[in-house]
């Protein structure tokens, strides 16, 4: 059911776009400057949100590209104090949602409330935590919901039916399609089972879908397009383009408005 008071799913619902851009990057790469930078470049390019990843050292699902950018960015000293002190300082100067993506074991060794509650204080909208697994999610659903963050869910091809439809129906903000097994990064297609997945999603929930890993071209986008997808997330291909001009930041966005554009038209 459409959740009213979910900032995300309001932005992606309403967006200028269509499927709505959430675009994926890696706080502190290749400074928390540019991080700023970025996020308000997204949100004038009317991204429906950004994701911001916690740099993690063993990163479950994340590919090469992102991989990479992880570790230059905890190289070069952030943390999570920092990425929150980070995104308490631009809470005011954005309005674009802000989803937190990262994995458990940062927010457990933070203690599993005092992360989400600080996530709150700094206004993020959303928490993704891919390797949660769905049977054991209830706490930390639970403090989301009393700190007023959506709990994003992912739902991949390895799904059956009836566990598809229960992670459905158990995220809030939007459901979070993997195009595809394997790790993130640029690909060619997506899975063969992701329309069949698409439909068991929607027979029980009419909650937005997001299409994410390795969604990196505008022939992609349009066939999510004709899918009905309500949302795509792209980050490798940005990551990769935020790595080729880090060392020539006057240039770096112009380069990604060019990419954005064609990934939008």
């Amino acid at each position: 059911m459409i959740n009213h008071s979910s900032k995300i799913q309001h932005s992606i619902l309403k967006s200028k776009t269509n499927p709505a851009f959430i675009p994926f990057i890696v706080a502190g790469f290749p400074d928390m400057d540019t991080t700023g930078e970025l996020i308000k470049l997204f949100e004038n390019r009317g991204a429906a949100a950004v994701e911001v990843g916690f740099p993690h050292s063993d990163p479950l699902a994340d590919g090469p590209v992102i991989r990479q950018a992880s570790k230059y960015s905890l190289e070069s000293g952030t943390d999570t104090d920092k990425i929150f002190n980070f995104l308490d300082g631009i809470k005011r100067d954005i309005s674009v949602p802000i989803i937190l993506f990262t994995c458990f074991n940062p927010v457990f060794k933070y203690g599993i409330e005092k992360f989400i509650q600080k996530a709150s204080s700094v206004r993020s909208a959303g928490l993704i935590i891919p390797d949660l697994p769905f049977e054991e999610s209830e706490e930390v659903s639970l403090l989301c919901k009393k700190y007023g963050i959506d709990l994003i869910m992912l739902v991949s091809p390895a799904s059956g039916p009836e566990r598809i439809q229960k992670i459905a129906l158990k995220s809030d903000g939007f459901i979070y399609l993997v195009s595809s097994t394997g790790v993130t990064g640029v690909r060619q297609g997506f899975s063969e089972k992701i329309s069949g997945i698409f439909r068991e999603i929607k027979k029980v929930t009419d909650k937005p879908v997001a299409v994410g890993f390795g969604v990196s071209t505008p022939a992609q986008v349009r066939d999510l397009r004709e899918l009905g997808a309500e949302g795509f997330i792209t980050g490798s291909a940005i990551i990769r383009i935020i790595d080729e001009y880090k060392d020539n930041k006057g240039v770096l966005p112009d380069k990604l408005n060019d990419y954005i554009s064609g990934l939008l038209k």
